[in-house]
């Protein structure tokens, strides 16, 4: 018995399928393709005759147009006229007689142009009529109507007849307001009868008919353009919706109507009137009286857009119309039949592809697999058959074994990616017994080998101290871990009992899924101090944010209270001097100008807080500082209190204000001898080269309230064994207005002062203290390295003056009278105070408190003032802006400028600014006017 293989099998099954399907396929192939040659032949025959139906409509559209000119033509002139409230003249027909005589000669093909106007519609007929003129109207009536041909290359010009307006090239045109194309009729030409074709367009102006244009042509010339026209060799014809050819190539059925009935001996079948009498386009096939076939192809030749009166007739016989398509039928039963064997081949070839193939590359898999081989996947897994089937059992078997080893090496990348963690890592039981480490681990015990730790408490390896840390953490740890997976705690001093000591180490503890526990210690002591530091970087840039802001409330505050002030003390000067010695009202004056003193000092201290640079500076000896202020501060506290003065010898020099460092020391004693306990106290100034440690004992708070600068520097210590601060007022102490005396006994301005003085000059400020104790204040100051201890540098601007508006000493001079002075302030109680005080040493005073204004009378030389005084802070102008440009014109100007509080004005800016003389408020009006003089004599 003949065993065939599974392929052989199949491919004998399916060979009586595959040969029905070839005959199948060849039988529709060949219905197939007549179908598409009919409709080529359908469609190519459609196409044609719209394409001659539209080159004809398009010709007869230009003839159209020379009517639809004309008529327009007149109807401009027409409206033209009657907008201008004119009726048409003569000149206006002339102006269409020679359209009309062009028309003509430009369309010679044309059998004549005319036009034929309504009665008096182009002007009255009467005056064209006695003008005896054919151009502008017929003989006997006057009335325009004009006939122009071309004969032989020459325009004649004749009257149309009389019964021109009830013929239909005229009257239908004027009915129906539109455009009109006449049949073909017959009319006499030069005594000839001639079948024409007329085109009749009315002129209108709104619903008023002016007349007719029209335009005449031979249907023989036409008809030579149809016959010109023979597509596939085929003759075309042109019938209306009334049946009536249009155009035929036989002449006698020109003009006649078109027969219908069934049969070759009719033109039309019964069928195709009615898309003749809608001017419908379709096709059909007709048999001759020979026998022959034609195929009947219309399209609607449209005369006028949207007419659809007329089609276009064409007869094509089929072997015309069939022979570019003769190969196509030939073309597609071959391909057919191609088809068919090669889907026959395909059949068998898909038998081999689709089981012998796959079985074969089956086979190959187990093959590698067997060889160990199995890191590719096995093919045909995607068969939804038995083949597939087995690829893919085959295909999970490679799987288990590829993540078998895929698991071997994550774990040994784990293992090695454990081993250089730079945290510790743990893994336990819950007895907490160690089960796995790495050698960071190792490391936090003090451990040198992993067997020494295996199945131990970590317990085991630390200090006592450090053991009962992590015993008090064992609860909270179980408890965590029952109730979130997860404990998070730092264990601070860790010891080892081999000495190793880290100052914090956070643990996180997490279940595992196998039921242990896994732990993570990291060292986190720079962490945690660099955490302090943040915390202590944050105190200082608040309290230094609030520093500023206070300081700016209290220098406005302290700006516009000096103009008060001075307007006080002005006026109370005023009577002391004119008051007698034994008046009692002088002695009230007196103590009034005595108390605004003291204000005055309140004033001058808030506005040293406000200030931000550090003033004039100068080079100075170190110990200067100290030795200078010594005389003053020993008269400043009682002889109970003893005050101990130690400088260290080869300070470097500083940079520095001395009276704002003396404001600084005086501020720093007066505290600390406040702070005293009893009746008594030590109170000690160390001045020393840094840096030096700033320790305390834990007990001391310690607070840093500007940082110390790099470089070489110079400390300054104050020490006091008085009450001490609570850490909450020791952070507190430096801020404005805060104070822990009692009321009337201090503004709680000093040490903010001492705050802003030293942070102007670049310096760093810290305090420590202690209740019951002491308080020491540190201050450190930036040195200058290149200079000996006993350099004095004046710095730039220094011009020897001790105070603000203390000049040089004027010389002696008798003092002048009769100055004209111009006072600038926008404060009306100081323009009034310098007024006064300038009118009673006998000056002439003009008191202004706009700048701008100011300005003007200064610009003005007629004016003739000889000094001017002026704020510095106004609305629109400064007072240095206002002395720059009033020294421009008069350069011999004295010019005094007076400010109660600015950063950026001192004496050397403001000389430099073209000031003669400055003053801060509150100033008195004596040393003004000393000033004043002075100056004035100077320059005389």
């Amino acid at each position: 018995m003949i065993r065939f293989t599974l392929p052989m099998r199949l491919l004998l099954a399916i060979l009586p399928a595959a040969g029905l399907m070839l005959g199948g396929m060849i039988l529709v192939t060949v219905h197939l393709s007549q179908q598409v040659v009919e409709r080529f032949i359908n469609d190519y025959g459609r196409d044609t005759a719209q394409r001659e139906a539209q080159a004809i409509s398009a010709g007869i559209r230009g003839e159209i147009t020379i009517a639809e000119g004309a008529a327009r033509m007149v109807s401009a002139l027409a409206a033209t006229r009657e907008r201008e409230g004119q009726a048409p003249t003569l000149a206006d027909r002339r102006q269409i007689t020679e359209y009309l005589r062009q028309a003509a000669a430009l369309h010679p093909e044309a059998v004549g142009v005319w036009f034929y106007a309504e009665p008096d519609a182009l002007g009255p007929d009467n005056a064209a009529r006695d003008t005896k003129d054919m151009q502008v109207g017929m003989a006997g009536t006057g009335r325009y109507a004009l006939y122009a041909t071309s004969q032989e290359g020459t325009v004649l010009l004749q009257s149309p007849p009389d019964d021109f307006t009830t013929q239909d090239y005229y009257a239908r045109a004027a009915r129906s307001h539109r455009l009109t194309i006449l049949p073909p009729y017959i009319f006499p030409i030069q005594g000839s009868p001639t079948v024409l074709v007329s085109h009749a367009m009315p002129a209108m102006v709104g619903d008023r008919l002016i007349g007719v244009a029209g335009i005449d042509l031979d249907q023989r010339d036409r008809a030579q353009v149809y016959e010109g026209r023979h597509p596939f060799g085929a003759p075309i014809a042109i019938i209306n919706t009334a049946g009536v050819w249009g155009y035929h190539p036989d002449p006698s059925r020109l003009g006649s109507a078109a027969t219908f009935g069934d049969g070759p001996d009719y033109q039309f079948s019964i069928g195709e009137r009615v898309f003749i009498d809608q001017a419908q386009p379709y096709s059909l096939e007709r048999t001759r009286s020979d026998g022959s076939r034609l195929r009947r192809f219309t399209w609607p030749v449209d005369l006028i857009p949207g007419e659809g009166r007329r089609l276009l007739v064409m007869d094509v016989p089929i072997d015309r119309l069939a022979r570019p398509f003769a190969g196509i039928r030939t073309a597609i039963l071959m391909a057919g039949v191609l088809c068919a064997l090669l889907l026959t081949g395909l059949m068998i070839l898909a038998v081999r592809l689709i089981v012998a193939k796959p079985l074969h590359r089956l086979q190959g898999g187990v093959e590698r697999l067997n060889q160990g081989d199995y890191g590719q996947s096995l093919p045909d897994q995607d068969c939804p058959d038995v083949i597939g089937d087995l690829a893919r059992g085959l295909e999970d078997f490679r799987l288990t074994l590829v993540e078998r080893d895929r698991l071997r090496l994550d774990l040994q990348r784990m293992a090695a990616c454990i081993a250089v963690a730079h945290d510790a890592i743990f893994m336990m039981n819950r007895e907490y017994s160690v089960l796995y480490a790495n050698g960071q681990a190792l490391g936090l015990l003090g451990v040198m080998e992993a067997d020494t730790l295996l199945g131990r408490r970590i317990s085991q390896f630390v200090t006592p101290e450090t053991a009962a840390a992590l015993a008090g953490l064992r609860h909270q740890i179980s408890d965590s871990l029952a109730r979130r997976g997860m404990w998070t705690g730092v264990v601070d001093n860790w010891t080892t009992l081999s000495g190793h000591r880290v100052e914090a180490v956070e643990f996180t503890a997490s279940n595992d899924p196998g039921g242990d526990i896994l732990v993570v210690a990291r060292d986190v002591s720079e962490r945690d101090r660099a955490e302090r530091e943040r915390q202590v970087l944050q105190r200082q840039i608040l309290q230094q944010d609030k520093l500023e802001t206070v300081g700016r409330l209290a220098g406005g505050v302290a700006h516009d209270f000096n103009n008060l002030l001075g307007a006080m003390l002005g006026y109370a000067e005023f009577l002391v001097a004119d008051l007698p010695a034994e008046s009692p009202a002088r002695s009230y004056a007196e103590r009034i100008v005595a108390v605004g003193a003291r204000a005055k000092d309140l004033v001058r201290q808030i506005l040293g807080f406000a200030r931000t640079d550090a003033g004039v500076q100068e080079v100075v000896a170190a110990r200067a500082i100290v030795e200078d202020a010594q005389v003053v501060l020993r008269s400043t506290v009682p002889a109970t209190t003893r005050l101990t003065c130690m400088t260290e010898e080869g300070l470097p020099p500083l940079r520095v204000n001395q009276t704002q460092m003396m404001q600084v020391l005086m501020n720093l004693v007066i505290n600390a001898h406040d702070a005293r306990r009893e009746d008594t106290g030590d109170i000690s100034i160390r001045l020393n080269r840094g840096p030096l440690p700033f320790t305390f004992p834990a007990d001391w708070t310690v607070q840093e309230i500007l940082p110390t600068a790099d470089g070489p520097h110079v400390v300054l210590e104050v020490t006091d064994q008085g009450t001490g601060l609570s850490p909450d007022h020791l952070a507190r102490m430096f801020e404005p207005f805060f104070t822990t005396k009692g009321q009337d006994k201090g503004t709680g301005l000093g040490l903010a002062n001492v705050s802003s003085i030293i942070k102007a000059h670049g310096g760093g400020l810290a305090v420590a203290s202690r209740l019951d104790t002491g308080t020491v204040i540190r201050i450190t100051l930036p040195c200058l390295s290149g200079l000996g201890s006993n350099a004095r540098e004046p710095t730039v601007g220094d011009d020897g003056a001790r105070h603000p508006g203390e000049g040089a000493p004027a010389t002696a001079a008798v003092k002048p009278r009769g100055l004209k002075v111009l006072v600038v302030d926008d404060t009306d109680a100081m323009g009034e105070l310098l007024q006064e005080g300038l009118s009673r040493r006998g000056h002439s005073v003009t008191v202004c408190n706009n700048p701008q204004e100011a300005l003007a009378l200064l610009v003005d030389k007629s004016q003739g003032y000889h000094a001017l005084v002026t704020d510095q802070t106004m609305p629109g102008m400064t007072g240095l802006s206002l002395i720059h440009a009033a020294k421009g014109p008069n350069p011999g100007l004295i010019c005094v400028l007076c400010t109660g509080h600015s950063a950026e004005v001192d004496e050397a800016t403001a000389r430099a600014g073209g000031a003669d003389a400055f003053f801060l408020k509150p100033l008195s009006v004596k040393t003004l006017l000393d000033r004043l003089d002075a100056l004035h004599s100077a320059r005389v």
